[in-house]
């Protein structure tokens, strides 16, 4: 039987940043993916400009457009956000996720694809995977498996708190380095147009449970932002969420669970790679810091995410609660805050006590309805 110091199950961005991260420091790490690579991957494709410091220098190499500007929507409404420096970037997950396995695989990290964990446990203080290549042994298991994670299944871990999702990808045309934002279409959630490429990718999400291809549908039929001229099959998926620290899945001992297996997403507007990203850095620091019990340490060093994932949650009870009242102060310095946070230039907890105020203000100024 091979053995490994670390298995990372699971080649998206979390894995990938663990695995790059632990080779890197010498120790010898498996990283193994359900499916050949380049696979295609359900996302919106969006990383915030926040998420380039801790990129390879590169990456840009994968971006397929840059965003500097945006539009914030309410049911025929719509504020433009002025132009700035580069927002953020999209990008196209089957190749992004490749580039990212091959930065591990350059400091030295095996890539098994095409290989399928199928059961584990641990035996005389090692932990052991039996996969459709056989079995292998690890001294410290990182489950990057996603949303239907086995490694969080084995753990007794459930997700609780997730959006539904439906996206397309069409073909148009609209302004290819700048995204829309839509409020009032779900009771919980948002719809949102991205370029990808030279195609448009046009999604909704919800916390509910509505008909959002129903939605989809209607909003191409009635919107005036972009011009859609021909729309390929719709694709569903899932977004874990969480709102705090005890809604994160962290692990257990030697096993940590690190992007949407442990619900490492921003509970706003579902943002995911750049916390799953983070989430894998800091369970491999964990490991090299305390590897009698790495996820006790994990734990403490994932507080802040967890503290942004608090006031990001609620943000996003007010906001999806009285979405007209976040579509008006959307035309004034509340959209302004979130570029700013989207650059890194500050938080959600600042965004939230600044906010605070305003939020009342406008609940006295316009109707409560949403």
């Amino acid at each position: 039987m091979e053995r490994f110091d670390v298995v990372v199950v699971g080649a998206g961005p979390s894995g990938s940043s663990a695995a790059r991260y632990l080779s890197e420091k010498g120790l010898r790490v498996l990283l193994m993916e359900r499916k050949k690579l380049p696979r295609f991957k359900l996302c919106g494709g969006a990383l915030s400009g926040r998420f380039s410091k801790y990129l390879p220098q590169d990456f840009k190499s994968k971006v397929l457009n840059v965003i500097h500007k945006g539009y914030l929507g309410f049911r025929g409404d719509k504020h433009k956000l002025k132009e700035r420096e580069e927002v953020a970037y999209i990008i196209d997950r089957a190749d992004f996720d490749h580039f990212l396995a091959q930065k591990a695989m350059e400091k030295g990290c095996e890539l098994r694809e095409e290989t399928e964990l199928l059961d584990l446990w641990e035996e005389k203080g090692k932990i052991i995977l039996d996969t459709t290549k056989g079995k292998v042994s690890c001294d410290f298991l990182i489950g990057a498996d996603g949303f239907h994670s086995k490694v969080a299944k084995f753990l007794g871990f459930k997700k609780e708190k997730y959006y539904r999702s439906v996206e397309v990808l069409a073909e148009g045309e609209m302004d290819f380095n700048s995204v829309v934002i839509e409020l009032g279409l779900v009771k919980r959630g948002y719809l949102w147009v991205f370029p990808k490429g030279n195609k448009l990718n046009i999604g909704v999400a919800s916390t509910e449970k509505e008909n959002l291809l129903e939605v989809l549908k209607d909003y191409i039929k009635r919107q005036k932002i972009v011009k859609v001229k021909k729309i390929y099959k719709p694709k569903s998926w899932f977004i874990p969420f969480a709102e705090g620290s005890e809604e994160l899945h962290t692990g257990r001992g030697r096993i940590l669970l690190v992007g949407d297996a442990g619900n490492f997403v921003d509970p706003l507007l579902g943002e995911g790679i750049y916390y799953g990203y983070l989430s894998g850095l800091l369970a491999g620091d964990a490991i090299l810091e305390n590897p009698q019990n790495p996820e006790k340490t994990y734990r403490k060093k994932v507080k802040e995410l967890a503290k942004e994932f608090t006031y990001a949650g609620k943000i996003a009870k007010l906001a999806y609660r009285f979405q007209r009242v976040a579509y008006k102060m959307g035309g004034g310095t509340s959209l302004e805050r979130y570029m700013e946070f989207l650059k890194g230039h500050t938080t959600y907890e600042e965004m939230y006590k600044k906010g605070w105020l305003d939020f009342i203000k406008n609940l006295i100024l316009y109707p409560l309805k949403s």
